[in-house]
C-alpha cells in the first residue's frame, strides 16, 4: 500500500497543476484508507460559486503485485455528479512512464471539471509532473 500512497500523491500534484491555470476553479481533496481492503482513494471536491464544494471524483488505487519490478495498481476512477467510472491499470517504472501513465487518469479527471487542455499544457510548463516532489500530505 505504501506505493500506492505514492501514486495517490503525485496523481494530486498533477491534479493541482491542472487547474492551476484556472484562477475560477479550487479544489479540495480527501484521502481514504481502507486497510481491510488494501486500497487508498483521493476524493476531490471542487469550489463550485453559488453551492460551495461539491465532489466531483474519486480515484481508488488497489497496488497490484508484481514479480517484474514494475509498480502496478489497478485505478478506478469515478464521476461522482454522473455515476460514470473508468479501471485504469497504471504501469509505473520510471519518471517517464509515470509521465505517460499519469496522463490516463488526467484526461479523466479534466472532462470531469472541464479543465481545457491548452489550460493544462500552461500549468504544466510551470510544474512538470514527472520531476514533482513529493511533500507530507496536508489535509
Amino acid at each position: 500500500m505504501n506505493r500506492s500512497v505514492e501514486i495517490l500523491n503525485i496523481l494530486r500534484t498533477g491534479m493541482n497543476s491542472m487547474i492551476a491555470g484556472d484562477d475560477s476553479v479550487s479544489a479540495r481533496y480527501t484521502r481514504i484508507f481502507n486497510f481491510n481492503e488494501n486500497r487508498i482513494s483521493l476524493k476531490m471536491d471542487v469550489l463550485v460559486q453559488d453551492k460551495g464544494f461539491v465532489p466531483m471524483g474519486r480515484i481508488d488505487i488497489t497496488e497490484i503485485p508484481t514479480n517484474n519490478g514494475r509498480i502496478t495498481c489497478s485505478c478506478v476512477l469515478s464521476e461522482l455528479q454522473t455515476g460514470n467510472s473508468q479501471r485504469v491499470i497504471l504501469r509505473l517504472k520510471d519518471p517517464k512512464q509515470r509521465q505517460i501513465e499519469c496522463e490516463k487518469v488526467y484526461e479523466f479527471f479534466r472532462r470531469v471539471i472541464g479543465v481545457s487542455e491548452s489550460q493544462v499544457d500552461e500549468s504544466q510548463e510551470t510544474a512538470p509532473v514527472a520531476d514533482a516532489e513529493l511533500g507530507e500530505f496536508t489535509d
